[in-house]
């Protein structure tokens, strides 16, 4: 006897398997993606099965790993070369660690700040852990300096150090010896990203450690004491160091850092008129 199946409960079948193919990465999915965000295979194969995608089995991913590691280094090496070929003078240097304190790896990037291209790159990996290739084994806090020694010597080798007018780096980079070491300490200047951000947190440091102040008042002839002073500058100073930023002309960026003082004690005579919101902090001190 024929077993007839109901069209309806047929239709669902079908769509419960489609639902389950589009759930599941293939491998060679998964290994672009573990390449994009740097996870490894067991965290990213964590994070999927929680957002309720299943992952592909580990051994298909290292076999298209081993089918395609061949392929990115032909590319990685066509990438260098054409950002080596259009190299504009200016570049750029930062690190990134895998751990806020004692990290065992350090990645050192080299940009060209115009083109936006990858230059060079370097990984440290410090010595244990059974981590693969690792060859440093000083303090975490220098290996963006070992790194940085690496990738000068690789930009001397492609004789594309001489080409370099500027270098651009943070000001926690500590990297002068190696600088001096090639001789390019005075191509040295600091990003104004990192720079803002830097003095930004001073200040939030410098504001939280001076909740009250005392002044002198002249119209009353006595000591006052001012809560919270500080109290929304940053945002306000964060906007005015970026304006400084944007200024091209050295001589006016000048006169703005100068006459920042002035307008912070109240006078705004050589202020420029503006089109931003004003808020008032202090009228004088």
């Amino acid at each position: 006897m024929c077993h007839i199946v109901h069209p309806k409960r047929k239709t669902k079948a079908m769509h419960n398997i489609l639902l389950h193919e589009r759930r599941r990465l293939s491998a060679r999915q998964m290994l672009g993606a573990c390449i994009m965000t740097g996870m490894p295979y067991t965290k990213g194969a964590r994070f999927l099965s929680l957002c309720g995608t299943k992952p592909p089995v580990k051994s298909g991913v290292m076999r298209q790993q081993r089918f395609c590691d061949d392929k990115i280094r032909r590319l990685k090496s066509i990438s260098l070369m054409l950002s080596r070929k259009s190299f504009s003078g200016y570049l750029s240097i930062d690190a990134r660690w895998t751990h806020r304190r004692n990290s065992p790896s350090c990645t050192v990037t080299a940009l060209d700040d115009v083109t936006k291209r990858v230059l060079a790159c370097v990984n440290i990996n410090h010595i244990g852990g059974n981590r693969q290739h690792a060859q440093y084994s000083g303090a975490s806090n220098n290996m963006e300096s070992a790194g940085t020694r690496i990738i000068l010597k690789q930009l001397k080798k492609y004789n594309i150090l001489k080409d370099v007018k500027e270098i651009i780096k943070d000001r926690d980079n500590k990297s002068v010896s190696v600088f001096k070491e090639f001789g390019v300490s005075h191509l040295e200047r600091f990003d104004p990203g990192h720079v803002s951000k830097n003095i930004s947190k001073d200040f939030t440091k410098f504001s939280a450690s001076h909740k009250t102040v005392e002044v002198f008042n002249d119209k009353t002839q006595k000591i006052e004491k001012i809560e919270r002073p500080f109290w929304g500058l940053n945002a306000s100073l964060s906007m005015w160091l970026w304006s400084c930023f944007a200024e091209e002309n050295i001589d006016k960026r000048t006169k703005m850092c100068e006459n920042c003082v002035y307008h912070y004690v109240g006078n705004h005579s050589f202020c420029e008129p503006h089109n931003y919101k004003c808020f008032e902090w202090q009228k004088g001190v």
